[in-house]
This record gives C-alpha cells, structure tokens and sequence, in this order.
C-alpha cells in the first residue's frame, strides 16, 4: 500500500515538474527582486500626493458652490491646499532635475 503512496506523489513531482519548468523557467528572477531606488519612489510618491491635493481643491470648490462651507473657511483651506500643492510641485522640479543631472553623467 505505501508502495502505491510512493508511485503517486513521484507521478505528481513528474508533472508538476514538466509542467512547471517550462512556465517557470522563462521567468527573469532579477525582475522579481529589484534594487530599491528612493528617489523613484519619493517621485511617485509626489505625484500622488500632487493628485490627492488637486482633488481636495476641486472638491473644496464643489463644497463651497453647495454652501457645505462658508467662503471664510474656504479661503482659509484654499490658501492651505494651494500652498501644499505648491510645495509638492517644487519637490518634484527638484527631483527631476536631479534626474536629469543623473542620467547626462552616465
């Protein structure tokens, strides 16, 4: 009986060596770990938040149009979010001139 155990795991190693070889073997294991580059990652990291605060302005418009807000607390938050905003488009300038610099030295 343990004989019979054997035969199958050892014809279930075969095939999901036949068929995992062929799949897996293609695979370019450098891609699966890359080198962890900060400021790529800080860039996007910006970008969104870029997007997150232009939203925030949008939907601090459509509050102030419904009247969900007075015009004292919407200036007061506009001026906030507009000098986020402007803070995060001068980080990211910085950085892709930085980039630049990088990549015209290689």
């Amino acid at each position: 009986m343990e004989f019979v155990h054997f035969l199958e795991l050892l014809f279930i190693v075969i095939v999901l060596l036949l068929v995992g070889i062929p799949l897996f073997g293609k695979l370019k294991f450098k891609k699966l770990v890359e080198a962890v580059d900060p400021d790529n990652d800080e860039y996007k990291h910006l970008l969104v938040r870029k997007e997150e605060t232009l939203i925030s302005i949008k939907e601090l418009e459509c509050d102030l149009d419904t009247e969900k807000i007075s015009d004292t607390d919407y200036q007061e938050l506009r001026k906030k979010l507009e000098a986020e905003a402007n803070e995060i488009i001068e980080r990211l300038d910085r950085l892709e001139q930085s980039r630049k610099k990088t990549k015209s030295t290689r």
